[in-house]
């Protein structure tokens, strides 16, 4: 019966909801509310496991791309851009998110954040810089992976640029700039450009006193 019923749900939500040409495969056992996927291009992968998911944006353009939303996720006003070749967007078990835009562009390249990060409002992720730059007729500023570990809490109004990679149980304080590097696990960054001001901590969902 529940089969029956995602392979249902999926129908409807492929007919009134996406844009899609064909040799795509998508695969979506989560009900979408208030979404638009719409996908230019072959070979494109999208897979949405069962969770709690409104107001939904994705936009894929171009070949060998892949959307992987793991279960269990409450996702809210997110945008998923991605635009090149053989790049992976990947949310793993158990994120919320309030809003955010992610853009993954170029290629080979790919964003992924880590089970159980809490995303607040007004996030900005991307592993581009939108345009080329070019000197002696080569580019010189390709796209770059972005790692957010598991258990990351990032604060409202933080912007995550490429080749980033956070370590697991680490805090983005409110309105940092995250350029460049590779952070330790258990740390807070804050500022713009975002520094570690402070080693060896934790957090928890809980309210403070």
């Amino acid at each position: 019966m529940n089969k029956l019923f995602t392979s249902i749900n999926n129908f409807f939500q492929m007919r009134n909801y996406f844009k899609t040409i064909r040799n795509n495969n998508i695969k979506i056992s989560s009900y979408l509310k208030n979404s638009r996927i719409n996908i230019k291009g072959f070979n494109n992968s999208v897979f949405i496991e069962k969770g709690n998911i409104k107001r939904l944006k994705v936009g894929i353009t171009g070949n060998k791309n892949t959307l992987n939303i793991h279960s269990s996720s409450m996702l809210r006003n997110l945008n998923i851009i991605i635009e090149g070749e053989n790049l992976n967007v990947l949310i793993k078990e158990n994120c919320e998110i309030g809003s955010a835009q992610i853009v993954c562009c170029g290629k080979n390249t790919s964003i992924e954040i880590g089970k159980n990060c809490l995303l607040a409002n007004n996030i900005e992720i991307r592993n581009c810089d939108g345009h080329a730059i070019i000197e002696n007729n080569q580019i010189i500023n390709h796209s770059k992976s972005i790692k957010i570990s598991d258990d990351v809490w990032v604060c409202q109004n933080v912007k995550i640029l490429k080749g980033v990679i956070i370590g697991c149980n680490s805090v983005i304080a409110l309105d940092s700039l995250v350029t460049q590097g590779q952070y330790k696990p258990h740390t807070i960054l804050a500022g713009s450009p975002a520094k570690v001001i402070k080693h060896n901590i934790s957090w928890d969902k809980k309210r403070t006193d």
